[in-house]
C-alpha cells in the first residue's frame, strides 16, 4: 500500500494571460476570482512557491487599473516565492511567425514586463504560448540567453523513447545544446486542469504510484493556466494550496542541476497536439489546421501583415514613431485566440473570430499609415475587405 503521507517533489508552472482586447468586465472577474486569491494564498504561506509566466498583454492591462496585483506578484518574486518566465508579448504561436517577428515578440515582452514589474523581472526560463515549439524556436531562445524552456511532453516522445512520467534527466537537443528542455507531464497537468481529481489524496496517490515505479530522484512538472485556479473552476485555488502544502515544492530553476541527456527527436508541436495530429503532419492543429477555411482566411490575412511590415522595415527606421506603433499593432494582432476560437474543438465563437480579424485590419492600417506613399494601399485595403466579407459569409453559413 502506498503511503500518502510521503510528500512528492513537484514543480508547479502557471501561465497567466489575457488577450489584448479582453473586456473590462471579464478582466475584473478573473482578477478577483483568480489572480488576487492566488497571490494572497502565496502571501499567507511563505513556504510555497510557483513558477509563473505573465504575458505582457496581461501585464499592461493590470498596470492600467490593477497595480495592486502587479505589486503583489513583484513582492512574491522578491521573496523567492515566484520565479518569472519570459514569453511572447501578445501570446502568438511563435513557430508560425518569422524569426524576426518572433524575436520582436520576445524582446517586447521582456521590455514591457521589466518596466511594469521592475528589477525583479529577470527570467532565465521561457514559456512558449500554448507550448508551441520547434527546433528553430529552441535555437532562437538559446541565442537570446535563456537557460531553459517549458515544452510539451509530446515534443520529445517517440515510439522508442517515451519520457519518464517524473522528471529525472533534462533533455537537450542539438538545435540548442545549452537549452534545458523541461517537459510538462501531460496526464497529471490535464487532470488538474480539468478537475479530474476528486480530492488532493487522489492526486498524491497518483504521483506516489508513479514515484514507486521510478524511485530515483525525480520531480513532477505540472504546467497549466493560472486561470484554472479560481476562474475556470471557482474556488479551485484552495485545491492548489492543498497540493502545495502536501508536496516538496520546487521552482523550475531548482531542478536545472539534474543530469542532462542528449535527445535525437524533437517534434514541432504544442500542448494541444495529439499523436494523430503529428502522424498527419499537423503540429499546431488549433491554429493552422489544413482545410479549416477560417484558419486559412485569418492566416492569409496575417501573411499580408507580415509582408507589408517587411516592406515598411526595409524603407523606414524602426525608431520612427509610426513604425514603432505599427510594430506593436502587428504584435497585438498576432495573438492566438482568434484562430483558437475557430478550431471548433469544443469551443467556437463567431464574435471572437471577427474581433481577431478586426485587430488584424487595425494593424494593417497602422502599417499603411507608417509607409505613406509608394505602396499599393488601395489593393491591400481592397484585399483585406474582400477577405473580411468572405469570412463573414462563411460564418453566416455556420449554425
Amino acid at each position: 500500500m502506498l503511503d500518502n503521507d510521503i510528500k512528492p517533489e513537484i514543480a508547479i508552472v502557471c501561465h497567466a494571460y489575457q488577450p489584448p482586447n479582453q473586456t473590462p468586465e471579464v478582466l475584473d472577474r478573473i482578477i478577483n476570482n483568480c489572480y488576487i486569491p492566488v497571490a494572497e494564498m502565496l502571501e499567507e504561506n511563505p513556504e510555497i512557491k510557483l513558477t509563473l509566466n505573465f504575458n505582457a498583454s496581461l501585464s499592461e492591462m493590470l498596470e492600467a487599473g490593477y497595480s495592486n496585483v502587479i505589486e503583489k506578484f513583484a513582492n512574491l518574486a522578491r521573496n523567492d516565492q515566484v520565479e518569472f518566465l519570459e514569453s511572447g508579448a501578445y501570446h502568438p504561436i511563435l513557430p508560425l511567425l518569422s524569426e524576426k517577428e518572433s524575436r520582436y515578440q520576445i524582446t517586447l515582452n521582456h521590455q514591457m514586463n521589466l518596466r511594469i514589474f521592475g528589477s525583479v523581472w529577470h527570467p532565465i526560463g521561457f514559456w512558449p504560448p500554448e507550448l508551441a515549439v520547434s527546433p528553430i524556436l529552441l535555437s532562437q531562445l538559446e541565442s537570446l540567453g535563456y537557460q531553459y524552456t517549458i515544452i510539451p511532453e509530446i515534443a520529445v516522445s517517440s515510439n522508442e523513447n517515451h519520457p519518464s512520467p517524473l522528471f529525472e534527466k533534462i533533455p537537450v537537443h542539438h538545435s540548442a545544446p545549452n537549452l534545458a528542455l523541461i517537459y510538462r507531464n501531460r496526464e497529471l497537468s490535464n487532470n488538474i486542469s480539468f478537475k479530474n481529481y476528486p480530492s488532493v489524496d487522489n492526486f498524491i496517490e497518483h504521483v506516489n504510484l508513479l514515484k514507486a515505479k521510478q524511485p530515483q530522484q525525480s520531480v513532477l512538472v505540472v504546467a497549466t493556466d493560472l486561470e484554472t485556479f479560481g476562474e475556470h473552476h471557482l474556488g479551485y485555488e484552495k485545491f492548489l494550496k492543498k497540493i502545495l502544502q502536501r508536496s516538496v515544492i520546487h521552482t523550475v530553476k531548482d531542478i536545472l542541476t539534474f543530469p542532462r541527456e542528449k535527445i535525437e527527436v524533437f517534434k514541432e508541436s504544442s500542448w494541444s497536439t495529439s499523436e494523430e495530429d503529428l502522424y498527419r503532419n499537423i503540429p499546431y492543429p488549433l491554429w493552422a489546421f489544413p482545410g479549416n477555411s477560417i484558419h486559412e482566411i485569418l492566416n492569409f490575412h496575417s501573411d499580408i501583415l507580415s509582408e507589408s511590415l517587411d516592406f515598411l522595415l526595409r524603407h523606414k527606421e524602426e525608431s520612427d514613431f509610426e513604425v514603432r506603433q505599427a510594430l506593436k499593432e502587428v504584435a497585438k494582432a498576432q495573438y492566438s485566440c482568434q484562430t483558437w476560437w475557430a478550431s471548433a474543438k469544443d469551443h467556437f465563437s463567431k464574435e471572437l473570430i471577427i474581433k481577431g480579424f478586426e485587430e488584424q485590419k487595425k494593424a494593417l492600417n497602422a502599417i499603411l499609415k507608417a509607409i505613406g506613399t509608394n505602396y499599393p494601399h488601395s489593393i491591400l485595403s481592397a484585399t483585406s475587405d474582400r477577405l473580411e466579407k468572405r469570412l463573414k459569409r462563411y460564418l453566416q453559413r455556420i449554425a
